[in-house]
């Protein structure tokens, strides 16, 4: 059996958006608690010390340790194979991947704010790039969730990659995903830096 890159480039790309809506969901809930927190820090309210702490602590654990903690609180009998939208493994990749979200979402908020406060307006709007920045940064590491059987790019491609007896079309499968990812967070890290270039540049 011979690996046809076409015929397996739809269903990949549909897994894809697997990732794409993960990604947004973890960066939705990393703006709406990163951007409260950045205002106590900016703002220097009571709890501006402890916010602090907080958010270090989500930068000093890495996301994988993170979904495994979460997975082990979640689940007791319950299988990591479930496909549901609402299952534990997604619950899990969802939940370690918002502490790289919020601190994230944390960072670009405070940064707008210190730049509005100088007056430096224009700056300030670099938000926005930033911000997309840390979704596609997101939606890359959603592939951590392959581990724990989230049914998303890199597992229906590790799946597909299991029904081949050849291994030089395993690692045709493996080098096209590999490829496919890199490729998604440079193009994407290069047009935001054109976009910024061009919009600071006028």
């Amino acid at each position: 059996m011979n690996i046809d890159i076409l015929s397996f480039l739809p269903g990949f790309l549909h897994a894809f958006l697997q990732n794409l809506w993960m990604a947004f969901i973890v960066l939705l809930i990393g703006l709406i608690l990163g951007a409260p927190l950045a205002r106590i820090v900016h703002c220097k309210y009571v709890l501006h010390t402890l916010v602090m702490g907080f958010i270090t602590l989500l930068r000093s654990l890495p996301v994988f340790i993170a979904m495994y903690i979460i997975l082990g609180a979640l689940t007791m009998n319950v299988s990591i194979n479930e496909s549901n939208i609402f299952s534990i493994p997604v619950l899990a990749l969802i939940g370690g991947l918002c502490f790289s979200s919020v601190s994230g979402a944390f960072d670009a908020a405070l940064d707008y704010l210190k730049l509005r406060d100088a007056g430096e307006i224009r700056q300030s709007l670099l938000i926005v790039p930033n911000i997309f920045r840390l979704f596609v940064n997101l939606a890359s590491t959603t592939a951590v969730g392959a581990a724990i059987g989230v049914k998303e790019a890199v597992n229906f491609a590790l799946v597909t990659a299991e029904q081949f007896s050849n291994n030089a079309d395993r690692l045709i499968i493996v080098s096209f995903v590999s490829l496919f990812f890199v490729s998604f967070v440079l193009v994407n890290r290069w047009l935001l830096n054109m976009l910024v270039k061009n919009r600071l540049g006028n």
